[in-house]
């Protein structure tokens, strides 16, 4: 498993959101696409903005401090059909329950409760990517089907598998990530 920082939010040009994390000591990159109310709760919790009313990511984690439980970590833990699946690990009195949950919404409590984020290292190998390959890739010609090579060689994909991800490369395409 590999630790992941937020990175950063953006919106591209058509107002979808996508949330960009990054491996704490390494070069990945892995970015999500979320929903408007997740990256305004995400938004909120990055820029430290004070709320008079809890959001419903407060009210979890609310809940399960009331239920005697501690939220230790969440595990971004796969990704099939374009979905990403992650979980919210509770310690309660010694037991371990694992709360399955939208990365968005996982990362919002993660960042509330002030608690590390986690990747399964399968899914940085299916869907991560690194900003030398964005900018390699978009100084390049996108009819050039070297490029097509070069990718293909960079992901461990099946043909059916890149197919369905190329929606993520063309998103990634209209983002500007800075280092």
């Amino acid at each position: 498993m590999q630790k992941l920082i937020v990175e950063s939010l953006k919106i591209n040009n058509v107002g979808q959101r996508v949330v960009i994390l990054k491996q704490e000591s390494g070069s990945m990159y892995l970015a999500i696409w979320i929903a408007t109310a997740e990256a305004d709760s995400i938004a909120i919790r990055l820029q430290k903005i004070d709320i008079p009313r809890p959001l419903t990511h407060d009210l979890l984690c609310n809940s399960i401090s009331e239920l005697d439980g501690k939220i230790e970590k969440i595990i971004i833990t796969d990704i099939k059909n374009d979905t990403f699946y992650a979980k919210i690990i509770v310690n309660r009195s010694g037991k371990i329950i694992q709360l399955d949950s939208r990365p968005s919404d996982a990362i919002s409590v993660a960042l509330q409760a002030n608690v590390q984020i986690y990747c399964e290292d399968s899914v940085l190998e299916k869907a991560g990517f690194k900003k030398r390959d964005i900018d390699d890739d978009l100084s390049k010609d996108k009819t050039n089907k070297k490029k097509s090579k070069e990718m293909n060689s960079r992901l461990p994909l099946g043909d059916k598998e890149r197919k369905s991800l190329s929606v993520f490369e063309s998103f990634i395409d209209t983002l500007d990530i800075d280092e």
